[in-house]
């Protein structure tokens, strides 16, 4: 119960007079849900540590100065259960990135969530996005999970609503128990101009998935 109120109380942290401009501000909300087993989600893990460090990705955060991105981790999976992992921190060059890819190697997983509730994944991250201290010229969400919403939440109203904030939807299905999940994805997580689904065949080919979403999303804002 403690660690519900803590990440509802992050969630709704109230946006500073002030906000610093970057170039994106990027959610990447991990699946935490309990189809996901505990080597599974160290895969997850690892590859995204592992894309921080590569050199492309670490190049295309360099191709955003002066304003760089602000990126943030979750783990969602039932409503009231998402977490903030790693709260937002603006990365403005290649050894920002690598760092930020050592703190990601030290996410412990902190539920086996009772659902998959994709709809409250994009809800608390939209409200991550709009109360924190930054202002992106681009908001993104990048969803990764294995399976459907199954939860109470309506997805298509939690989509929707992301996107009247001016929030792009992103998504990376895990397709190792269900080969039609990016379909599904397709239809009904991802939205807003350019979205796209990045899928991985299973977990171990998250870590390839993540480093091609993340070139695509951390593109420059003319390209």
């Amino acid at each position: 119960m403690a660690s519900r109120w803590l990440a509802l109380a992050l969630l709704a942290t109230p946006a500073h007079a002030q906000e610093t401009p970057v170039a994106i501000e990027l959610v990447l909300a991990l699946d935490a849900s309990a189809s996901v087993d505990k080597q599974e989600f160290a895969l997850q893990v690892d590859g995204l540590a592992a894309a921080f460090r590569d050199p492309d990705v670490r190049r295309a955060v360099e191709d955003l100065q002066p304003l760089g991105v602000a990126i943030a981790v979750v783990q969602w999976g039932g409503p009231g259960e998402t977490r903030v992992v790693l709260p937002f921190t603006q990365l403005n060059g290649g050894r920002d990135a690598k760092a930020f890819g050592f703190r990601i190697g030290l996410i412990h997983r902190f539920m086996w969530a009772s659902a998959t509730s994709i709809a409250t994944g994009i809800s608390d991250s939209a409200s991550l996005i709009e109360g924190n201290e930054f202002d992106g010229q681009r908001k993104i969400i990048d969803v990764a999970g294995d399976g459907e919403d199954n939860g109470a939440a309506d997805l298509d109203f939690a989509r929707q609503s992301a996107r009247a904030r001016g929030i792009i939807i992103n998504g990376l299905p895990i397709m190792a128990d269900s080969p039609d999940l990016a379909r599904y994805y397709d239809t009904h997580v991802i939205i807003g101009p350019d979205s796209f689904v990045e899928p991985a065949r299973d977990f171990e080919d998250y870590a390839r998935a993540i480093r091609a979403k993340l070139l695509k999303e951390l593109r420059p804002l003319a390209s």
